[in-house]
């Protein structure tokens, strides 16, 4: 396939974007959206990946002792800050030489399968050295320009041996706006994220109170949602075995024709707008003296791969550790919102600034849309995108400033069990345009007179307003 045919290539079957009421909604960036937009195009695709080297001196040595072996490298998320794309590449097997990359963002006639630039650098990708990177799925950029990577601290997860690297697990701070200095460095407690058994996957930020991530963890022995906060500069898990430990109805399906056996725990993360869980109707600002943090929430959605089923916990709770130690498993059950079914499984998934959950369905090669201000029904969970060649296995998704998201399909089936072929297409990236923005540009102030967002805190008009003259730095 020719790389003007990729770039023309059409991907979505459906529309994406439909008319948006300007009072329901906040304003988002402005730039007119033409019908082809707003559908799913493959901007980036791969057969096998590759790194921007040095030299290829380096590159020869790197695949002459086995540091670079191209069949083994996957990447699983991505999200886009300024012109470049950051990917994260999980060392599942060996032969990884970097598990934190990126790449500029798409041109009109730019590369379609570009090298992968080691970020922050080669040093802090290197194998084996605990103080860098060593496995990295999960990547959020936060509303600053800080990126939140988390770091599993172990290798070669689907391969057994003893040359396996086994570090603290941790989560870094990266300052995008210098190049990845770290700012922050986080050790996981054993007793919360042990060594060598721990599979770190998805993140999510939270702003408030001096910042918060929750991260899912699928390990087999212990999963649940890690939650750090970095004022306390302290961690700690909310376990809940019902609705985080895999279901047994879901665990076999199947994706372009492969027949899947996996039994995998809470995967999938998201974090909603905030909404006032005590109001009956609108609230006015400027008469209502209550308008404080007890009167307005965020839910934290997850699912298990493994499952036909979306959850919530309410982000307070998971963000009171005296709440998490006190609870029993009940009264953490009895905080749980099962929102019903879904037709798949689900890996990747995101929310934007809207609302509007974004997800993939594994066994039906598609991506769909539920407003979250809706009822979880069929008739609200909008497929948006289906292909069954280009959309196997949605994985990791991103906002941009301009309004488009990004969804990486991996064949993960086919990776997994030993079957890729370095002759087809493997890896792709896809973008559409939304005209919404990341979940992390959700305002969290009292700005807005409709409810579902209007917040305590600090007015930031920047947050609430884009006007004609937002641009963005992609070249």
């Amino acid at each position: 396939m020719g790389l003007s045919t990729v770039a023309g290539l059409l991907v979505l079957l459906v529309s994406l974007v439909s008319a948006q009421d300007p009072i329901l909604n906040p304003p988002t960036p402005s730039t007119p959206t033409n019908q082809a937009d707003r559908q799913f195009r493959v901007v980036y695709e791969w057969n096998v990946l590759d790194f921007a080297y040095p030299t290829e001196d380096d590159r020869a040595r790197a695949l002459y002792h086995g540091a670079y072996i191209p069949k083994n490298v996957l990447i699983s998320d991505c999200k886009p800050h300024a012109n470049r794309l950051y990917v994260t590449v999980p060392r599942m097997l060996a032969g990884v030489p970097a598990t934190l990359g990126y790449f500029v963002r798409p041109e009109n006639n730019g590369r379609t399968d570009p090298e992968i630039v080691p970020f922050p650098s080669w040093e802090m990708n290197k194998r084996g050295n605990c103080s860098a990177l060593q496995f990295v799925q999960g990547i959020a950029i936060d509303k600053y320009g800080i990126m939140w990577a988390v770091d599993s601290g172990r290798t070669e997860t689907l391969q057994r041996g003893t040359n396996h690297v086994t570090c603290p697990p941790k989560i870094l701070l990266l300052d995008l706006k210098r190049n990845g200095t770290v700012v922050w460095r986080y050790e996981f407690p054993a007793e919360i994220v042990p060594s060598g058994v721990n599979y770190l996957n998805k993140i999510v930020v939270d702003d408030a109170f001096g910042g918060f991530a929750y991260i899912t963890d699928n390990s087999g022995a212990d999963p649940g949602i890690v939650v750090f906060s970095r004022r306390l500069n302290r961690a700690w898990k909310v376990r809940e075995n019902n609705s985080m430990r895999a279901a047994q109805n879901a665990v076999r399906f199947a994706v372009n024709g492969t027949e899947l056996n996996f039994s995998i725990h809470i995967d999938a993360i998201a974090l909603g707008p905030y909404y006032n869980p005590h109001a009956q109707g609108d609230l006015d600002p400027q008469v209502d003296p209550l308008i404080g943090n007890q009167n307005y929430e965020r839910n934290v959605y997850y699912s298990p791969l493994s499952s036909y089923h979306l959850y919530s916990l309410p982000a307070s709770l998971l963000r009171d550790p005296e709440f998490v130690l006190k609870a029993s498993p009940r009264d953490i059950l009895e905080s749980v919102t099962d929102y019903g079914r879904k037709s798949s499984q689900t890996d990747g998934m995101i929310m934007d600034n809207q609302g509007e959950l974004y997800y993939g369905l594994l066994g039906e090669h598609s991506i769909a849309r539920w407003d979250s201000y809706t009822p979880f029904t069929a008739k609200n969970q909008v497929v948006v995108a289906r292909d069954r060649t280009h959309i196997q296995w949605v994985d990791g998704m991103g906002f941009d400033h301009e309004g488009y998201i990004y969804a990486i399909t991996n064949r993960l089936h086919n990776f997994v069990a030993g079957k890729l072929r370095s002759d087809e297409v493997n890896f792709r990236i896809l973008r559409a345009k939304t005209n919404a923005l990341s979940y992390v540009e959700t305002p969290d102030n009292v700005f807005n007179n409709d409810v579902r967002y209007k917040y305590d805190g600090e007015v930031d008009n920047s947050l609430v307003h884009y006007g004609a003259g937002v641009s963005s730095t992609t070249p």
